[in-house]
């Protein structure tokens, strides 16, 4: 269920590129993003500010809503 929830985001972000971004937990502290890119949700919101992207960052107790 949750990689058709992934996939179904990443869909939506593929629509508006470089404005809304998914990241999704990988229970280690890191997250994946949407473009294979792994890494601490500090840096990656430092990367989404450095870029004007909006960010989402999703991890497992917001994957079983």
């Amino acid at each position: 269920m949750l990689r058709d929830l992934e996939r179904r985001l990443r869909a939506v972000e593929a629509a508006r590129p470089r404005r809304f971004e998914l990241w999704i937990s990988r229970g280690d502290g890191t997250f994946r993003g949407p473009r294979g890119e792994q890494m601490t949700r500090k840096k990656a919101e430092a990367l989404g500010r450095a870029t004007g992207t909006f960010q989402h960052f999703v991890n497992k107790t917001d994957a079983r809503l």
